[in-house]
């Protein structure tokens, strides 16, 4: 049976780590000798110090050096060495039976370098409202997808072979990860069966949108690209990630109709585009049977757009050079491997 490693990625999630922690060693109990990692993002609050109180390593990152989501699944990766490596984030809950039903998906196809599963979202206040028995020990269905999200388990030597995730992403770095597997001829699969609880604020509020785009989670769809200008991956990329360069255009469109329409050569093409706009939205408002939802939909377009734009003109950065600092804030027998130690400028420290 192939190794285990279990990495957990966190910023300020004090009051759910204890939960993500007791679910992975529950399951993770099976499989003597698994690696369990806490990868903590300089977090202002009590995360590490929780997560130090059971028996697994807690990694702190330092706030010298550019800190994202993906710097963590980056630094979790280089700091466990198991033939699998299973990434979760501080918000969730690891699902019970589905760390088993992968490893068997593992075994059974070895074309396979990614498996994932439904991951169910949840209010904040429901937290621990997962069923507390896994379920009827039957192998699930698995299906061939895209690409994970942020919960999904990845042969290492697939990734060794890739390259890992890119800790200078502010985002999208899972599509953008499992775009070079399958560029590389793997699988990625999802189980039909719950893999996780993700507790959060609702995807679809208004002040969802506004704190991600403060944060610039919006920036990595242009980061992506500029990142992979002389890949052979970017037009796979632009196809299937490129949701802020369709609105770009209409807006070059409908800007290129009006400062015609200036110069007086014509206003026929703003006219045009202005009847197509507005039909679009209105059908769209129609379809929906919410104009609210329609109105939601465009900010949230236009802020991707912003986000595509921005992250286009940030100077992109060489992977393997990326700091990696860390103090060791808890061992409980685990040491990070020596590659890592010397995997950037910074040396973790304990």
């Amino acid at each position: 049976m192939p190794s285990v490693a279990v990495v957990l990625i966190a910023r300020n999630q004090a009051w759910n780590i204890a939960r993500l922690v007791a679910s992975v060693l529950r399951d993770a109990s099976e499989l003597p000798g698994t690696e369990i990692v806490l990868v903590d993002s300089a977090s202002a609050d009590a995360t590490a110090e929780v997560a130090a109180a059971h028996p697994i390593g807690v990694l702190r990152l330092r706030a010298d050096q550019p800190l994202t989501p993906a710097a963590g699944r980056y630094v979790g990766h280089h700091a466990t060495t198991a033939d699998l490596v299973l990434f979760l984030d501080g918000d969730m809950e690891l699902a019970p039976g589905w760390l088993s039903a992968a490893l068997a998906a593992f075994e059974q196809q070895p074309d396979v370098a990614t498996v994932t599963g439904h991951v169910v979202d949840l209010p904040i206040d429901r937290l621990g409202a997962g069923p507390a028995v896994a379920g009827n020990g039957a192998q699930p269905a698995a299906r061939d997808i895209p690409y994970s999200a942020g919960a999904a388990m990845h042969r290492r030597a697939v990734l060794d072979d890739v390259g890992t995730f890119n800790p200078y992403l502010h985002s999208d770095e899972e599509p953008e990860l499992c775009i070079r597997i399958r560029h590389a001829g793997h699988r990625i699969v999802e189980l039909d069966a719950t893999m996780a609880y993700h507790y959060s604020a609702p995807a679809a509020a208004l002040a969802t949108l506004i704190a991600r785009w403060r944060r610039g989670l919006y920036l990595g769809a242009g980061e992506a690209i500029r990142h992979n200008l002389n890949s052979g991956v970017l037009p796979l990329y632009v196809r299937e990630r490129g949701y802020g360069l369709a609105p770009g255009a209409v807006l070059l469109a409908g800007a290129a109709s009006a400062l015609r329409a200036l110069s007086g050569r014509g206003s026929r093409p703003l006219r045009g585009w202005l009847a197509i706009t507005a039909g679009v939205l209105a059908a769209d408002a129609l379809s929906k049977r919410d104009a609210r939802a329609t109105a939601h939909s465009l900010l949230e377009r236009l802020l991707i757009l912003d986000g595509t734009v921005r992250g286009f003109l940030r100077s992109p950065h060489d992977v393997a050079r990326y700091p990696a600092r860390f103090d060791v804030v808890a061992a409980n027998g685990y040491a990070p491997p020596l590659a890592t130690q010397d995997a950037g400028a910074g040396a973790g420290t304990a």
